[in-house]
């Protein structure tokens, strides 16, 4: 069976990286899902599903296909047919990868995103070139293009190096760009983007431009003025109308002063609400979500649902972001 290829080229943005909801016996609940995944669309961001906030890793191969299709489905009746959709495809091994990247191509994905396997961490961690070959591997295996996903914390701890990224970038040209979670990402970037000015070759080897997103909105501002391309982060699934005014902010060639006093409060509350929201995860997210909009709380086991006290701790340190949801969408 033949691939779509690249139907819908991923572009600087910001990109949302949906949760999975279930319902109250542990299946995936898909109205919750519909009704999340329109609302940050429609705003123009860029649908990201099983990712670390997705529960990639509690949800089987059937799920996660089944996951895009919906997307596909859902975002054509919409008429957003030119929306892409990026889908977590990182396996335990190349071979699963590369399984988990051909069935998500066949589904309708038009990129994957891959964290690097951490089980066996430690021994990856001896030796940098069976990370730089497993990326290779994957690239050249994978019918749609790659973003590398370097987050530590959910990786064994493993953090890419950018001299580890750079040689990547060089030697898979179907690697369509990378995502930075990590401590010094900003640093990272600065060098991957010299590299990027440098070496003509990453983009003119590609039929899509390399694309430097940021992990955190938190430090989208100076991402973008060291040369990024945007986020993808959880925040927005709070604030869409936030996050998408400051995105539109930091795309204009100028500023007025009123627009610059604007840029820097979106980016002040959007950076504390990313510092309280990290710490809680996937749990803490659902949470907010359900007092938002009544879609469904429950993570997939073992974890549990936020306890009630530690829901309005989170809400409360919210609670400054939500009121400029509030007041952004009004206007």
């Amino acid at each position: 069976m033949g691939y779509p290829g690249i139907k819908r080229a991923l572009r600087p943005g910001v990109y949302a990286p949906l949760p999975t909801f279930f319902d109250e016996h542990q299946e995936l609940d898909y109205g919750s899902y519909k009704k999340h995944l329109l609302n940050l669309a429609t705003k123009g961001m860029v649908p990201v599903c099983a990712g670390s906030l997705g529960e990639a890793v509690h949800l089987s191969f059937d799920e996660r296909i089944a996951l895009i299709k919906f997307i596909r489905t859902t975002l054509d009746e919409a008429k957003l047919e030119t929306t892409p959709i990026v889908a977590g495809v990182g396996g335990l091994s190349t071979r699963e990868t590369i399984r988990l990247a051909k069935a998500a191509a066949e589904a309708g994905a038009d990129a994957g995103m891959v964290i690097l396997p951490a089980y066996y961490a430690a021994s990856l961690n001896t030796d940098p070139e069976q990370v730089i070959q497993y990326y290779v591997d994957i690239c050249e295996g994978s019918p749609i293009p790659l973003l590398l996903y370097n987050f530590p914390a959910n990786a064994g701890g493993q953090d890419m190096p950018s001299a580890v990224i750079s040689e990547i970038m060089n030697r898979a040209p179907n690697l369509c760009g990378v995502k930075l979670t990590c401590g010094g990402s900003i640093g990272k970037l600065v060098r991957l983007n010299s590299e990027i000015q440098d070496n003509s070759i990453i983009n003119s080897s590609r039929s899509f431009q390399f694309l430097l997103l940021d992990g955190l909105i938190a430090d989208l501002t100076p991402w973008m003025q060291c040369g990024g391309h945007g986020t993808v982060s959880g925040i927005p699934n709070f604030a869409p109308v936030a996050s998408m005014r400051l995105w539109e902010l930091l795309n204009k060639l100028s500023l007025t002063v009123e627009e610059a006093k604007e840029a820097a409060r979106l980016q002040a509350i959007l950076s504390k609400a990313d510092v309280a929201a990290v710490p809680g995860g996937i749990r803490a997210m659902k949470y907010a979500l359900n007092k938002m909009y009544g879609y469904s709380a429950v993570p997939r086991k073992p974890l549990l649902p936020l306890k009630e006290s530690e829901g309005e701790i989170f809400m409360a340190a919210l609670a400054e972001l939500l009121e400029l949801e509030s007041e952004l969408a009004k206007k």
